[in-house]
């Protein structure tokens, strides 16, 4: 698939995404706290900052120089937004925020986070679009004949989902029921748009050997 087009594919995507998600922040009303012990118990940790803002560069390099077939691209893509429409659709019916720590910024990551709280506030959160996404990147690579070739760059991957995920905990983004939340809805989104693509392939070229 052409880059040109695959650029333009997530232009519209990030274009939809970000505008949604803003959308949803300023006009909607958050009432919902879900904060547990286990939430108050992961430590309050900045530096993973860095690792939180790594999730638009790795989708976009995933999606531009990584997932090169034309199914694996539409897969993802299509995924991904009926992962923004779900997610979306629970921001509004269960419209959640997150208490965040009152801290004074001395560190450039402190800093960082702080400039983070400012821009994306404590809205949003149920279920989390950083863990949906994160999760949705490792799928599209692990499908991607590329890996067979270069399985540590599956591991990779993995590790680095792993490492969005903790990294909404760490800077008090988003709950532990977030971070499930948003696992399931890119396990699902990921594995039914799968599922309807390779039907749809299947029906296409058997209706093809027929003729």
């Amino acid at each position: 698939m052409a880059t040109v087009a695959k650029i333009r594919y997530m232009f519209l995507f990030a274009i939809f995404t970000l505008g949604s998600y803003f959308f949803i922040q300023d006009y909607v009303a958050h009432e919902y706290d879900f904060l547990t012990p286990l939430d108050k118990a992961f430590p309050f940790m900045p530096d993973f900052i860095w690792l939180y803002h790594s999730l638009m560069p790795v989708i976009a390099a995933t999606m531009v120089l990584l997932v090169k077939s034309r199914r694996n691209f539409f897969t993802v893509f299509w995924a991904g937004l009926l992962a923004t429409v779900l997610i979306n659709v629970f921001y509004i019916l269960l419209p959640s925020f997150y208490p965040r720590p009152d801290f004074i910024p001395e560190t450039l990551s402190e800093h960082i986070l702080y400039s983070t709280y400012q821009v994306d506030n404590s809205s949003n959160t149920f279920p989390s679009g950083h863990v949906a996404y994160a999760w949705l990147m490792f799928y599209g690579a692990i499908h991607s004949p590329k890996i067979k070739s270069l399985p540590a760059l599956g591991r990779l991957y993995l590790l680095w989902a792993i490492g969005i995920t903790l990294s909404t905990l760490a800077i008090k983004a988003h709950y532990v029921i977030d971070v499930i939340g948003g696992f399931a809805v890119a396990s699902f989104c990921f594995y039914v748009v799968k599922s309807i693509i390779e039907k749809r392939n299947y029906y296409k070229e058997k209706c093809k050997t027929e003729t």
